[in-house]
Order: structure tokens, then sequence, then C-alpha cells
């Protein structure tokens, strides 16, 4: 069963990994696949090509149902339902998932359904789940930011089956159609979330409960997330494995308890099948409670097949359930494989039954419970680096006393006062009142836990050959007692952990234009230092680019230093996220176009003529000079690198054409660059063809944001950069661009879009 499980599997796994989907002829071959199960020599392959087959077949209809480029930017008028609970991000905006059914564009009826993400800016409308509007949205293709190291969004927005993100117009035919369109599940959601609203002067710990309860954690705080990450208790939070199996577990043991018991029925029905059906009614309230999202669906499958077994009356090992979950979860939702929760639920558990399953000793209950959990901590770190560059060092003995008190007090307390709110609304509420103050208590540990210095470690994302070897090194090291040479699961290990990424070599730079939307960040890179030019945009206070791109891109390069911050000037799409680098990062010297933009912290100013030399590169600021106004674009810090082989690329920040007029005048020939970051994202007010013909770049690099309001690059200085034979790419089209200057002929380019293709990300390369 395990060989045929991780055959399906291995198929389908195999199609994350493609730049695109298979044709539609190719699902023909599901027939002799099919036909090749019952021949057992070719039962694997077929087992393989059938698990390839139906995870393209289902990524085939997500992208089908994706909006038509040609409705981007276009007002739509659409008819649909509020499919979650709105999130209020400030006073007047909220964002909300919306199930659209209908939309007009004004000359077709139909033009487009699928589940959309919007947002309402500057709005007094308080749309609810489950009612039904009609909105005039503007709408566009998902769309992310594509880094190294990077959360990835638009497979986020992929797996979780979004076909378009957009805003809201104000626009007088907006209205409420329905309150009551989604059903009673949506209405009880809607219910108990109003509760929540009105206790909300209540104990600090109700958004926690509210999270735990109906799966809304819209209203946690960055702090509590920043607890949560630090002690590696985030997955208390997601009603997923952990919650759901607990209360079935809990309802199976108290109905088996009371059934057997009953006599005549306990004869006619077994106890355990009565046990077994309630359990499973019982999970699946819950889960619909808490709004059927993905993990909780996923959660829901993995309950449902072990209650099914025991229900059809078969006596099945741990391992067979275990299998059986992961075909199940494959065949409901084979993009499961896309999410990190998919990889992190059944490793664990795959690893505590593996630890725990069939092994003698006569260790107590609560030594083996500490057990599990250091097991857990070293086992997950494969998952945990891949996908976050991070681990909790204090993991273990935060969840040895967060898991029971969370799942045997706070889980029962609030679900019980939740059920009791529609009898009692009075014994409801003082039932998660007490839930709340409960997790006060936890929370007070927690938060110390977490606040320690040591907590958290950041480290590398590991190179891809190195997790092989952990993986066989995890399973040695956690073998059964007499199984020689289990300590050499150590030193398989520790290529993940000490395998640092590539690094350039003496006079090599290697320069990174990150993609942070409408904004600008550069990283530079030589043998042994790091520059960071700009840090890009801050959104709201919860979000910056500065930690969404450029803190993890520097992490999963092994980077725990800066040895230069240059902040260009004081524009907010270069200086955003300037604080949180500042915050998270250790920064030896800070130089500003505009000092005063990174009050409160301090920054020396950039001056023309000086320069330094970083391991065989050197660094030369060409503007602004001394005495001139620092305000403005024109105030941008000019940065000409060379590497070995008198290579070279230009960083110009938001410089207009004044200044380059400037650049001309005070550095006449010396501004030739192979390698050009465009000034001012391709404005017009910027790339004066005399700046571009004294610069003679072989690659502009155009750093924009996709579909960005101020039309960036513009068309005709798209134009004068292609009468100069300049070849071009930009951020939106092509994330990140990394350059290495000094490692050969020429300047070696390279599009993170393109040189890691996925079938569920925008691209614009070569071929495509």
């Amino acid at each position: 069963m395990i060989v045929k499980t991780l055959a399906f599997l291995a198929g389908a796994l195999a199609l994350q990994y493609l730049p695109g989907l298979p044709p539609t002829y190719s699902y023909t071959a599901v027939v002799p696949a099919l036909a090749c199960l019952f021949w057992p020599p070719a039962r694997l392959p077929a087992l393989c090509a059938l698990g390839f087959l139906w995870a393209a077949f289902q990524a085939q209809l997500v992208q089908q149902s994706l909006l038509d480029p040609r409705l981007e930017g276009r007002t739509l008028l659409v008819e649909g339902t509020v499919a979650d609970i709105p999130r209020q991000f400030s006073e007047h905006d909220i964002r909300f998932l919306f199930r659209v059914d209908r939309a007009s564009d004004g000359e077709t009826a139909e033009v487009f359904k699928g589940k959309v993400r919007l947002s309402w800016y500057r709005t007094d409308q308080h749309p609810a789940l489950g009612e039904r509007w009609q909105l005039a949205a503007r709408l566009k293709r998902p769309h992310g930011y594509a880094n190294p190291g990077g959360f990835d969004y638009e497979r986020w927005l992929f797996q979780q089956r979004i076909s378009a993100t957009g805003y809201v117009r104000q626009d007088p035919r907006n209205r409420r159609l329905d309150p009551d369109a989604a059903g009673v599940m949506a209405g009880l959601r809607r219910y108990i979330a109003g509760h929540f609203d009105v206790l909300e002067s209540g104990p600090g710990s109700l958004p926690l409960i509210r999270a735990l309860t109906i799966g809304d954690r819209a209203t946690l705080t960055p702090a509590h997330w920043d607890t949560l990450r630090a002690t590696g208790t985030s997955h208390l939070m997601a009603i997923s494995g952990l919650h759901i199996s607990l209360v079935a577990g809990l309802m199976f043991w108290l109905v088996r308890l009371a059934w057997a018991r009953l006599g005549p029925l306990a004869e006619t029905v077994p106890a355990p099948r009565a046990a077994a059906l309630a359990a499973l009614l019982t999970a699946m309230l819950y889960a619909g409670l808490a709004g059927l999202g993905i993990p909780t669906r996923r959660a829901l499958v993995m309950v449902g097949v072990a209650m099914l077994a025991i229900l059809a009356g078969r006596q099945t090992r741990p391992a067979q359930v275990l299998c059986l979950a992961v075909l199940a979860v494959l065949l409901v939702d084979p993009l499961a494989l896309l999410a990190a929760g998919w990889w992190l639920s059944f490793w664990a558990v795959a690893l505590i039954l593996y630890t725990t399953s069939g092994r003698l000793g006569g260790e107590g209950v609560w030594r083996k419970w500490c057990q599990v959990h250091i097991v857990l901590a070293i086992s997950l770190l494969p998952v945990l680096l891949v996908f976050f560059q991070q681990v909790s060092l204090v993991s273990p003995l935060a969840n040895v006393v967060a898991v029971p008190w969370v799942s045997l007090l706070v889980v029962p307390t609030a679900l019980t006062g939740t059920l009791l709110l529609a009898v009692s609304e009075p014994a409801g509420s003082a039932l998660l009142v007490i839930s709340a103050r409960l997790m006060d208590v936890l929370w007070l540990f927690l938060e110390r836990l977490g606040d320690s210095g040591w907590a958290l470690l950041h480290w590398h994302q590991p190179v891809a050959w190195t997790l092989l070897p952990a993986t066989v090194g995890i399973l040695l090291l956690f073998a059964p007692r007499g199984i020689p040479g289990r300590g050499l699961g150590l030193l398989l290990m520790l290529p993940m952990i000490r395998v640092m990424p590539p690094a350039p070599g003496p006079g090599e730079a290697w320069v990174t234009l990150l993609d942070v939307g409408q904004g600008l960040s550069t990283v530079v890179r030589t043998r042994q230092h790091t520059l960071v030019y700009d840090a890009g945009p801050r959104y709201s206070q919860t979000f910056d680019t500065g930690t969404a791109v450029v803190i993890p891109y520097l992490r999963s390069r092994g980077i725990r230093h800066i040895d230069k911050l240059i902040v260009s000037h004081g524009d907010n799409d270069h200086v955003g996220g300037v604080p949180s680098l500042l915050g998270e990062m250790a920064v030896a010297q800070v130089r500003a176009g505009v000092p005063e933009a990174i009050a409160p912290h301090t920054a020396a100013p950039c001056r023309r003529g000086e320069r330094w030399n970083r391991d065989g590169v050197e660094f030369v600021v060409l503007h602004p000079g001394r005495g001139q106004r620092r305000k403005g674009n024109n105030a941008s810090c000019v940065i000409l690198i060379s590497a070995a082989g008198g290579q070279r690329i230009l960083l110009t920040g938001d410089i207009e054409s004044s200044a380059e007029q400037a650049l001309l005048r005070t550095h006449p020939g010396q501004l030739r660059a192979e390698v050009l970051v465009v000034p001012h994202h391709g404005s017009l007010t910027s790339s004066s063809m005399p700046f571009i013909e004294a610069v003679s770049p072989e690659t502009a690099l155009f750093p924009v944001g996709y579909r960005n309001r101020y039309g960036f690059p513009r068309q005709q200085v798209i134009d004068r950069y292609r009468l100069a034979g300049t070849e071009l790419l930009d951020t939106a089209a092509h994330g990140a661009v990394s350059v290495r200057l000094g490692s050969g002929q020429r300047p070696a380019i390279s599009a993170y879009r393109c040189a890691q293709p996925r079938y569920w990300r925008s691209r614009t390369c070569a071929g495509d």
C-alpha cells in the first residue's frame, strides 16, 4: 500500500515542476494506464501516470477559470456571493472573497465566472458572509512577486482556485441583492462572528478563540503571528488535522462509552460503528463551522478515511489509514501539494507513526509526549527550511505545553460555548470568555518564550541535493533501537545545514533587481560583502516589501549582515521597506539621498566622488554633488558598479532628465555600462536619448509593478531603448532579474520567471 501511494504521489508531484500543463491529447493515456493497473509489472508506472494526469486535469480546470486577459482593467458589473468573512484591514477598507456567477462588461451578458479576491477601499458598506451583491469591479489575473526565497502568491492563489483579484469601484450600482443567499452554515458563521464582535472588549485572546472556532484569523494582529512563529505554534490557529481529529476523537470516545450501555441498541449497531458515525458527523459540522477552507477539507478527508474504515468493520493498520488518507486527499484536491501545510501535516503524522508504532519500551506517557515533540522538531527541519527559512528552537517546549492546553481545555470550552449560543446567548458568551481567559494564561507563557532572543533561528534555503540525504538521515536517526549506525543520521543531515548557496568569486558582483511591484530594491553581492540599494514600498502598517521580499531573499542566500544600505531618495516606493530591514537585519553603514527620509534612523548623505572597493569590485557614487538640494527624485543616489573585466551596472534611482544632464556634464564619457537599471521606472521624465547614448547599455532593467497605475514603462521610453539596440527586461513580466558581472566575457543575465518556470506562474520569456 505504501509503495502504491508513493507512486501516485510521485506522479502528482512531478507535475508541480513543469513549466506548463501537458497538451489535451495527453489525457488519452488514462485508458491504457487504467488497463495497466490489472497487470502487476506495470502497476506502479500506471499509478504514477494516473497521479500525473489527474493533477494535470485539475490544474487545467483552474487555469481555464482564470480571468480572460482582455478583461483586465475594465469595469465589470459582477453579481455573486460573499464567500468568506470579510477582513477589515483599516477603518474604511475591507477585503473579501467573492464568488462571481454572473459578470457583464456592458456589451456581453456573461463574460466571467469564478472566485475572486476583492478589496473595497474608502467604504462604509459592510458586506457579510453569505450575502449576494452586485458590484462594479476592476479585475486582473492572479499575479504576485516572483523572487528567490519569497512567498509565491501566484501559487497560493492558484491552489486556492482564485481566478482573479481586484477592487470595487465607487459606483451607484453597488448594492446588496440578497442578505441570505448562501444557506444555513454561512448564516451560522455570520451569527457567531457577530457575537465575537460584541465581545471585542473582552479578554485579549478573543481573536485567537475566533480563529479556533470559525476559522476567521483576520483579527489576529502581527504581534500574535510573531509569537506563534517564534514558538512554532502557528499550526494551533489553523483548523486542520489537529483540532478536527481532536473533536472527532472526543466525540468517538463519548459516544462509544455511552452506546455500550444502551443494551439492545448496542447489540443491533456495534458501539464502534455508532461512535465512528457520530465522530464523522461532528467533524463535518466543525469543518463547516470553520468555513471548509482547503486545510480544513484536507483534515476532514483524513478523519473521514479513518472513520469510514471503522464503519466498514475493517481492521486496518495506522500506516494503511495514512496511505488511504494521502490518496483520498490527492483525489479530492491534487493541488494540495502546492501548500506547505500538506507536507507539514502528512510528514508529521508519518514520523509520529514511524517512531511510535510497534516500538517496545516502558517509558511513561509524559516522557513519550516530550519525545514526540523533539522528534517533530528535528524531522520537520527540511520542510520548514524549504518553505520558510526559519525554525523555532523553543518549539518542542512550547508545543509540549500548548497542544494539550489548547486541545483539552480551550477548544472544547470554546466549541461548547459556540454551540450554546443557539440555546442561551449569555451562557454561550460566558463560555467563550472563559476559553479566552484560558488562552490568556497560555499566551503569557508563549510570549515569554517567544521574546527570548534565541527563540527563532533564521537559516538559508537548503541546496536541493541536500534534502534527500537529510530525509534518509531522519529515518535512520529515529529508526528502532538495535539498528546499527543510527547516529550517522545526524551526519546525513549536516549538508542541509552546512552547504551554503553559491557565492560570487573574487572580482565578481552578483546583482539582483528584486520584484517589489511598483518600487525598487536591488541587492549587490561580492565575495564577502552585501550592499542593498532601496527596499521597495510600504503598503500598510502590516505589509511592506522589506519584510515580504528583501529579507526573505537575503536569508535564502545565507546573508545575515548588510555591509552597506543605500536609500536612493525619500519616496515610499524606495524607502517604505527600510524600517523593517533595519529592524530585522544587522546593517553596518547607511547612506541616503535624503537622510531625513529614514528618521528616526540615522544615515550619512550620498556624496559624489565617494568610492570603495569590496572583494575586487569597485563602487562609485556619481550623484548627487555636494551642496545640491536633496529633495525629490533628483536627490537619488546614482551608483556605478565595476567588476572584473570592466563590466559595469549603473543604479540610477528615480533621477529625471535634469539630473541625467548633470551626469553628462560632470562625468563625460564615464557613464558607459553594460547593464542599466532604468531611471524612474521608465517614466517620460527620464531616459533622455543623450543619456541612453552615453550609457549605451546592452540590457535595460525596468523595476515596475504589474499593470501599475502610472503606465510604466511608457511606450515612448521603450522605443528609445529599442532604437539604441538595448535588450529590455522588466520585473512585472520577468520577476527578479539576476546579473552576474565579472564571471565571463559578458554579463550573465537571468530572469526568475524564465529560469524557474511553473505552470501556475505567468511569464514572458523567449520561446513562450
